[in-house]
């Protein structure tokens, strides 16, 4: 099987620890049990039509996506936090839930294996 693509990045988490490795190994941990709630609470803001609560979900979760290096979801959280917000693109949200829910699932897996 090939390896997977990495999907975060460390660095600057491991920057901002200053060596401090369980310092590091704490904030994984606090994402890896923060990501799924974060992920429950915009289904179900989602399936409830409350799209200022999957906005304000995704603002509570975009700086730990940042602090992750989790590239991919840098623009995407923003555009889901945004898009609840305002109630804008609304079409578009649950593609680009998806997309995030899928990504932030495979992060955790990838953190919980590292």
């Amino acid at each position: 099987m090939q390896m997977e693509e990495k999907l975060y990045s460390l660095d600057q988490l491991e920057a901002l620890a200053s060596g401090d490795q369980a310092f590091v190994d704490k904030m994984v941990d606090m994402f890896i049990h923060m990501a799924p709630e974060s992920v429950d609470r915009m289904i179900t803001a989602l399936a409830d039509d409350n799209l200022e609560d999957l906005g304000a979900a995704a603002h509570k979760v975009k700086p730990s996506i940042d602090m992750m290096g989790i590239v991919s979801l840098k623009q995407k959280i923003r555009d889901l936090e945004q898009w609840g917000k305002n109630r804008t693109n609304v079409d578009m949200i649950p593609g680009l839930l998806d997309e995030v829910i899928n990504t932030l699932n495979d992060v955790v897996q990838q953190l919980r294996n590292r």
